[in-house]
């Protein structure tokens, strides 16, 4: 038996005095307190960690801590089909995405970066979680899957029902020659995230495997939430762009 007991996916710092740390607990995913002066935590204080950390240790994960509330996107069920981007703990009511491949397509999840977009802003936009992960693409009519690179965010006040829609928006990656990507995919051990910029890494698969590294600056994805748009058309099941009039505010603001 060499597999493990429990996978630690997600240790942050809580407060001054704690960290938060869950596992996946042989399929069971708990989470606990570990109280930093002694590294000392409660075994009977565990709580459910269904939505803050995956049930399988392959799965990809990420999560973040602001202000005493988890963002977490990950796989909430056991045979890990329900992706959601999720928040709990801290003061506002609990909030998921509804699942949906339209909106998230067998995910790979990598990363996650607080961004605080109120400060100076002048049109009132909310502080925002921003989360990096690849996906399995179903906006494009070829045969050959395509799997692509995409951001999405979440609204740190959002003070609505039980679920939440994030906004997306895909990491176009260039070929130095000139040639498009059919493929960009995230990988989580080269993604970083600052106020100021934010690193890609994309690999075009095909005949040619080739891989590159893209820099972003935090205002350039910034700039992609802000349109044009793309909605869902039930009655053809694709994406086609969004021709209506924006509301107000507008999506994600």
């Amino acid at each position: 038996q060499t597999d493990c007991f429990n996978y630690v996916r997600f240790l942050q710092s809580y407060n001054s005095s704690h960290l938060y740390a869950c596992g996946t607990y042989a399929f069971q995913p708990k989470c606990t307190y570990i109280e930093l002066s002694g590294f000392t935590l409660d075994p009977v204080a565990f709580e459910d960690g269904k939505g803050k950390c995956p049930y399988d240790p392959t799965k990809g994960h990420t999560g973040l801590i602001v202000d005493g509330e988890l963002y977490s996107a990950t796989f909430n069920n056991f045979l890990g089909t329900e992706p959601v981007i999720l928040r709990n703990l801290g003061p506002h009511y609990s909030m998921k995405t509804e699942y949906l491949t339209s909106w998230l397509n067998e995910p790979h999840f990598v990363a996650s970066a607080f961004v605080p977009e109120s400060a100076g802003s002048g049109s009132g936009d909310d502080d925002k979680v921003y989360f990096f992960f690849s996906e399995r693409a179903v906006e494009y009519d070829c045969y050959a899957e395509q799997v692509v690179a995409r951001v999405a965010r979440v609204c740190k006040g959002d003070m609505g029902g039980t679920q939440t829609v994030p906004t997306v928006t895909q990491c176009p990656c260039p070929h130095t020659g000139g040639h498009g990507w059919h493929t960009d995919s995230a990988d989580g051990d080269t993604v970083s995230l600052s106020p100021h910029r934010g690193t890609w890494v994309a690999r075009r698969q095909g005949d040619v495997d080739v891989s590159a590294i893209c820099r972003y600056h935090i205002l350039e994805v910034k700039k992609a939430f802000e349109g044009p748009y793309k909605e869902y058309r039930e009655q053809a099941q694709k994406w086609g762009r969004y021709s209506g009039e924006v509301p107000s505010p507008r999506p994600g603001a």
